[in-house]
């Protein structure tokens, strides 16, 4: 039986191997993934990389030379940003910023010139959409799986029956900027009032540091769950994926991101959920996983996502 990451010219099996890149604010992570395995990776610094000049030669350079003489078909890029619908162009990436202040890769087709570059298909999506290519690749998920992601913001992804679910413009699954009731916080993305300004990483170190100045997210958690800030936080992240719960019904809800550590109180989160779910139904049975990522799992899901897109 041929793999999901083989094909097949004439008689002879062709194995597809592809380079997975996550592109953070802070750190660049890219990998060589044969037969669906990591084969090698490597880490850098986003700041560094596209400090200055073109940053899509800039991007092609590392590409290359992290490929050396492997051969790849493919180069799938994850950015912390909406992707059009052609999985070519990032629309707007503000936290990758240039020593002039400018946000790197904003609103360029960065696959078209990419692929000239390397001589290779390129294709460019959502970094959530590439985490949950890996949870539901991991899971063998079916059906409606959706996931929300909290790390500095409040990232989502959707999956229906195998394929992402992009929308008109590829700003499908925006949660962390749904309006969220009567808040008058401004977001980094230029509007008042979105969920990540309560429900995200950022809005979890604000707290900390504000509040709590000194302690560690552990401290906090064990020794002041019961006040106010700590429980605000956590039924901001649960009323925002109690909200995505009730519009898609999934058959899977996956729950990860930085802010989710071991030191979260997760079972506490899952039971706000819950509460905040429709009943009988979809709360009835609804079977939430949290993810167990690892710092190429980004990486990993990029290249998922390749191999799951038709060449072509």
């Amino acid at each position: 039986m041929i793999s999901a990451s083989s094909a097949v010219k004439g008689s002879v099996i062709i194995m597809r191997c592809v380079i997975g890149l996550d592109i953070g604010g802070t750190n660049l992570r890219i990998g060589l993934v044969r037969e669906g395995i990591l084969e090698r990776a490597a880490v850098f610094s986003t700041p560094e990389t596209f400090a200055e000049g073109d940053e899509i030669r800039a991007l092609g350079r590392l590409i290359s030379d992290f490929r050396g003489k492997d051969e790849a078909d493919s180069v799938s890029v994850g950015f912390p940003s909406p992707v059009g619908p052609d999985e070519k162009t990032v629309l707007n990436a503000p936290n990758i910023i240039k020593k002039d202040g400018s946000h790197a890769f904003s609103g360029k087709n960065v696959a078209d010139p990419l692929s000239s570059l390397l001589g290779v298909r390129v294709l460019v999506n959502n970094d959530a959409n590439h985490l949950l290519c890996f949870d539901a690749h991991t899971a063998k998920a079916g059906g409606v799986t959706v996931g929300c992601y909290i790390g500095t913001g409040f990232g989502a992804a959707a999956m229906i029956n195998g394929r992402l679910l992009q929308g008109k413009n590829g700003c499908a699954m925006e949660a962390g900027h749904i309006p969220f009731y009567r808040s008058d916080r401004l977001c980094g993305c230029g509007k008042v009032g979105c969920a990540e300004c309560h429900a995200s990483g950022r809005a979890a170190r604000e707290m900390l540091e504000s509040r709590y100045p000194g302690k560690s997210f552990a401290e906090v958690f064990k020794e002041h769950g019961s006040d106010e800030p700590v429980t605000d936080l956590i039924q901001a992240i649960a009323i925002t994926t109690a909200t995505l719960v009730n519009l898609f019904d999934p058959h899977i809800l996956f729950l990860g991101g930085g802010t989710l550590s071991e030191d979260f109180p997760k079972e506490r989160l899952k039971n706000e959920i819950l509460k905040n779910t429709l009943a009988p139904y979809p709360r009835e049975g609804l079977d939430i996983r949290f993810s167990r990522h690892d710092a190429y799992s980004g990486v990993m899901g990029a290249a998922y996502n390749a191999l799951n897109t038709e060449t072509g």
